[in-house]
């Protein structure tokens, strides 16, 4: 369960004791009104009432007891809640600072391991035969690999805090687009997988970070990587909109299942959470890729289907100058 929901669960309750007490209210305000202003035996002639016997006293402990236990409750289910958030937010803060110490010591071995297989690679250390470039290359690979997972949980401990500083500048989504592909690209030609890129001619510029939107591209693309079989093919659309550019990733992978779809974007979650799920990843891609969306004031949903593959669309607003993109990539 994430923040989101929490919060949600607050309001729900929150609204529910408002509800209930309201409810009371009412019921008690009918209760005096049948029973002191209108006479009941008139309306109903052949049916007893009891009420028309009692005192004043009597109906005013009823309603007292019946406040009571309404109260009670009432107490009883907001302070449910309240511990549900407490110990939610003490799970949270926990997990918080173990982020921010894992990053440390994570980060700073890598840079001599990825520094010395670089050069090692490029033979600046002496000759090295095929087999040996090759264990080097895959030690390089994975240690981006893994700089890219340390970068994540970076990016969630910081956007948490609301730390993150946007560089906003004219850019291009051409460049992008295809700076995005190409920093997958060792991804991609593991996978046997090829980006299709179709984005329409005369285009307006936006206005964004070059970096986190570059970066929230990469996580979409990964994602519709990974999901999508060795040797499928994914699609790059990019058109213009209503006042905006319109992105659209589109894959024929496994799908996401409806009932999945309202949690997709929210943190560390896993459509296949089991310890034998066959995908990899840390759940963070499309949470990134939503918070820097979103940070530039734009939109990202998804549609899917179950086996026969996911659209993630991006809606990032242009400005007013109307500067158009002349270069056409396919």
């Amino acid at each position: 369960m994430d923040e989101r929901s929490i919060n949600l669960r607050k309001e729900k309750y929150s609204k529910r004791i408002v509800t209930d007490t309201i409810l009371l209210v009412t019921g008690i305000i009918g209760i005096i009104f049948l029973s002191l202003v209108m006479n009941l035996s008139d309306i109903f002639p052949n049916i007893p009432f009891p009420l028309e016997d009692w005192t004043m006293g009597q109906i005013l402990i009823t309603i007292t007891i019946i406040m009571v236990a309404s109260l009670i409750f009432a107490y009883r289910r907001y302070h449910d809640t309240k511990d549900a958030i407490k110990e939610f937010n003490s799970i949270n803060a926990i997990k918080e600072e173990f982020i921010a110490n894992l990053r440390h010591e994570l980060k700073t071995p890598l840079v001599p391991i990825r520094g010395y297989s670089e050069i090692l690679y490029d033979g600046s250390l002496g000759e090295i035969n095929q087999k040996q470039k090759e264990a080097l290359k895959k030690m390089i690979d994975s240690s981006e690999k893994l700089e890219r997972r340390i970068d994540s949980l970076i990016f969630i401990s910081v956007a948490k805090s609301g730390d993150i500083e946007y560089t906003y500048t004219t850019l291009n989504i051409n460049d992008i687009a295809t700076g995005a592909v190409a920093d997958i690209a060792d991804q991609l030609n593991q996978r046997e997988q090829e980006v299709a890129i179709d984005i329409r001619p005369n285009l307006p510029y936006i206005e964004g970070d070059r970096k986190y939107l570059n970066e929230a591209l990469i996580q979409i693309l990964e994602n519709a990587s990974k999901f999508s079989s060795n040797g499928q093919n994914i699609q790059l659309i990019i058109h213009e909109g209503y006042k905006s550019l319109h992105i659209k990733v589109i894959d024929k992978g496994i799908g996401i299942p409806e009932e999945e779809l309202e949690n997709i974007f929210a943190r560390f979650y896993q459509i296949d959470g089991s310890k034998t799920r066959r995908y990899g990843g840390n759940g963070l891609g499309l949470h990134i890729a939503k918070t820097i969306v979103e940070a530039h004031k734009g939109d990202i949903w998804i549609e899917s289907e179950p086996k026969i593959g996911t659209t993630v669309h991006v809606r990032l607003p242009t400005p007013d100058h109307g500067i158009k993109i002349q270069k056409k990539y396919r």
